[in-house]
């Protein structure tokens, strides 16, 4: 008798077990079946939804790990040009920026420093790659990889200008003159309409290229911004030399990349095609490489971004210059901050001895 006893207590239990987890099935598969909802109480999904979600322009700022003085010196002078006064165009039109640095191979002391510097600034892109010029195009490709993952993750942006931690951006003039583009070649709904505007623009300062299959249909143009060299002959020694170049007498045009500036579909072109996209030695090469065979570009020269390998001397006008020394960009802030034209006898501006004579 307690042997049955035993077996009908093993069946009762056996015959439970199977029926809760038929119950418990059948409930998960009923849950399927009905709409999915987002908590709107979940403070992460409020900050990647919310209007403040994401700014108008990123700035990537290629440094090196040992460039801790010239980050701070940006950090204390062209980046504070904007953003402080929160008026009506600072509080409308976002921008951030990031230094992107590599840190594989890094000695220990370095890695804490960065760590530190991350810690106090929270404006460092660190990227798991070796930091060397060799590798500057990597690095790009890399930078424009995690903005086209971070906008899929729900960090909106609009624009990349892409500089180098010797440049100076004056930034306020910059956003200004992107926000006037947008309105006369990015925001009509007509390419037509888009075309005449340049038919019949008299800017002396910029020129400017439509790359668009159907010229007749919907304005869907991506900005490519800067200082281009549309004929330049390919690097046949020094450091940027190609030796694999096989694809033209002369490189495709491209904008110089001591500072560019790119819509957001054209960075998140290059970043999900990463993997598929040749590189060379030329970050700037490259990304007009790149961006060659594209649809829908809108490519503006504009004399404007000072990034030639020698410097056109100094103008007002100047947006970005490139190859400044600690102690010119520190003057041209001060010039910028205090509204002082600053004037020089003779010739030495020519020299590349010269500052910014802003006049706000």
């Amino acid at each position: 008798m307690p042997r049955y006893g035993n077996f009908n207590i093993l069946f009762i239990g056996t015959f439970t077990f199977i029926l809760c987890c038929t119950l418990t099935l059948m409930v998960n598969i009923n849950s399927i079946t009905k709409t999915c909802k987002l908590d709107d109480t979940d403070k992460e999904h409020n900050i990647m939804n919310s209007k403040y979600r994401g700014p108008d322009l990123i700035i990537i700022i290629l440094s090196a790990p040992i460039n801790v003085k010239k980050r701070q010196l940006i950090r204390n002078t062209w980046t504070k040009l904007y953003g402080r006064k929160q008026n009506n165009l600072e509080q409308t039109f976002i921008v951030k920026y990031y230094f992107v640095i590599g840190n594989f191979g890094l000695d220990v002391h370095i890695k804490k420093q960065m760590t530190d510097e991350q810690m106090t600034n929270k404006d460092l892109l660190i990227l798991p790659i070796l930091d060397d010029y060799k590798n500057i195009t990597y690095k790009v490709k890399q930078t424009f990889q995690w903005l086209s993952d971070q906008y899929d993750y729900g960090m909106d942006f609009k624009y990349v200008l892409k500089c180098d931690d010797d440049s100076f951006v004056h930034l306020k003039s910059l956003v200004g003159e992107l926000i006037e583009i947008e309105k006369l070649y990015l925001s009509p709904p007509s390419l037509k309409s888009v075309i005449e505007v340049l038919k019949y623009s008299s800017a002396e300062t910029m020129s400017a290229n439509i790359q668009a299959n159907n010229k007749d249909g919907p304005n869907k143009l991506n900005l490519y911004w800067g200082y281009f060299y549309g004929n330049a002959r390919i690097f046949t020694k020094g450091k940027w030399k190609e030796t694999e170049w096989i694809f033209s007498d002369r490189y495709m045009p491209y904008a110089l990349g001591g500072g560019y500036l790119l819509s957001k579909n054209l960075v998140t072109y290059i970043g999900k095609n990463a993997e598929n996209l040749r590189t060379f030695n030329a970050e700037d090469v490259s990304v007009g490489f790149w961006l060659a065979p594209v649809d829908n570009i809108l490519r503006i020269h504009d004399t404007r971004f000072d990034t030639e390998w020698k410097s056109r001397g100094c103008q007002n006008q100047h947006l970005i210059v490139h190859h400044v020394s600690p102690e010119e960009m520190l003057q041209y802030y001060k010039n910028v901050e205090e509204n002082v034209a600053a004037s020089f006898g003779g010739s030495s501006w020519m020299k590349n001895n010269y500052l910014f004579c802003y006049s706000l």
